[in-house]
């Protein structure tokens, strides 16, 4: 075991450079402080609430020297290091042997420098009245010293990951590549043996689907193509995955590329919309065309059908349009800055306070308004002004900026606490990208 120890200005040092080897690390829960107060005639008292004062580290190590110069020598040193009052970081570096479980006796000597140290995902900002040094005996000519530091928590009284810039991703599923331009096109439709009436409605922009009504015994088969891929050409002995949303009544018997390896049955389609997917593989086909079979034999078919997509690989993703299609940029904003896809990965044990840690929040807006109001959890942020897209707004808590400008008297001067054990979800008026300035994951 060892101990990282970081001064404020950056620089780093380890125990083990003093001849130190860590024995014993231990942390205390924070000390839990109150304001209460007692009023005659009452019973009880009026509980005025709680909070955290301090943390508490015990760090126990020993080390060696030839004869007391030595010692003095890495006395001062360890005393430079630790008794520096302006405070600085501690890591504890844990360690985990290498060498694997052996019987008693199986193997003798070598055992530390098979150990290896990896660092805790936690450091302290602390300080120490004063290290203690024991003189634990003269062991074959070298002295042994003992050395115990009781370290106190300088601001919070918690362990703390390294502050870093955080860009909060929209918690929005993989989106995968459409290959299958313009979904809102339909090319064609059939049946065999068409004694039985069959209809097919063209794309709705309203309701967004197509509307397949076929009545029983048409012959067998009912299929629907899907046309237009982006590149025109689709590679040979390839993994494709399908898939659309659709409901109604009927049995779809396929789904996939026409003329190429058979898909299985994929079964009834239910009067609630769902997301059905088929993986093949493309072989040569004769044609490179999306269809979807319908069984007609001994039932009618009254379905409806909606975002097809045609992707690589046989993992399908949710439906997204071409990259090609005209409305994908205004898909693909909605989608990523749209600020209720926004959650906040805070994975502490305890709240973390703006105003106590001191994170702040950048929002860059991707729309205009009248005003803006900007959420995290229940606490809502609110913003007489107005927002156009592409401004710049800083919140920390007490100061309030947008574009650099102080627009705190505009605010209601909402501070925000991230939550343990909850999403953290983000929510604005505008659409818009976060970043969380100085993040920290804070832990007991």
């Amino acid at each position: 075991m060892d101990l990282l120890v970081e001064k404020l200005d950056g620089s780093r040092y380890y125990l083990s450079q003093y001849k130190v080897l860590v024995t014993d690390f231990e942390e205390s829960a924070p000390t839990v402080a109150r304001n209460s107060k007692q009023i005659d005639q009452r019973n009880g008292s009026i509980d005025f609430g709680g909070w955290h004062t301090e943390k508490t580290i015990s760090v126990t190590g020993y080390y060696r020297a030839d004869d007391m110069d030595e010692e003095e020598k890495l006395r001062e040193r360890l005393y430079a290091l630790l008794s520096d009052p302006d405070g600085y970081y501690i890591t504890q570096l844990k360690t985990t042997p290498e060498a694997a479980v052996e019987r008693p006796g199986e193997t003798s000597g070598g055992y530390y420098d098979k150990l290896t140290n990896y660092p805790s995902h936690k450091r302290f900002l602390v300080y120490t009245e004063a290290p203690e040094l024991e003189l634990v005996g003269n062991v074959n000519g070298t002295l042994l010293y003992k050395l115990s530091v009781e370290f106190k928590t300088i601001k919070l009284p918690y362990g703390e990951t390294v502050p870093r810039n955080l860009d909060v991703k929209p918690n929005v599923p993989y989106i995968g590549r459409n290959l299958y331009l313009n979904s809102k096109a339909i090319e064609d439709f059939y049946g065999t043996n068409n004694a039985v009436k069959v209809t097919v409605e063209p794309f709705d922009s309203t309701t967004n689907m197509w509307h397949i009504v076929a009545e029983q015994g048409i012959g067998g088969e009912l299929g629907i193509y899907f046309f237009n891929y982006a590149n025109g050409k689709l590679p040979d002995n390839s993994d494709w995955s399908y898939s659309a949303d659709v409901k109604g009544t009927g049995k779809i018997e396929k789904f996939g590329i026409e003329d190429s390896n058979r898909n299985p049955v994929i079964g009834t389609v239910g009067t609630e919309w769902s997301r059905i997917s088929q993986t093949g593989r493309l072989d040569k086909p004769k044609f490179k065309t999306l269809v979807m079979y319908f069984d007609t034999t001994s039932s009618p078919v009254d379905v409806y059908i909606k975002l097809p997509k045609l992707e690589i690989g046989k993992m399908p993703t949710p439906w997204s349009p071409a990259p090609e299609d005209p409305g994908y940029n205004k898909w693909y904003l909605d989608t990523y800055y749209n600020t209720d896809n926004l959650f906040i990965p805070y994975s502490g044990t305890v709240p973390c306070n703006q105003l106590e840690q001191g994170f702040a929040i950048e929002m860059t807006a991707k729309g205009a308004s009248s005003s803006l109001s900007f959420k995290i959890n229940d606490t809502e942020l609110t913003y007489s002004g107005s927002v156009a897209s592409g401004d710049v707004f800083l919140f920390t808590g007490f100061s309030y900026t947008q574009n650099g400008l102080s627009i705190v008297s505009k605010t209601n001067k909402a501070y925000f606490i991230l939550q343990p054990d909850k999403p953290n979800r983000i929510t604005c008026n505008v659409p818009g990208k976060a970043r969380i300035i100085g993040f920290q994951n804070l832990y007991t």
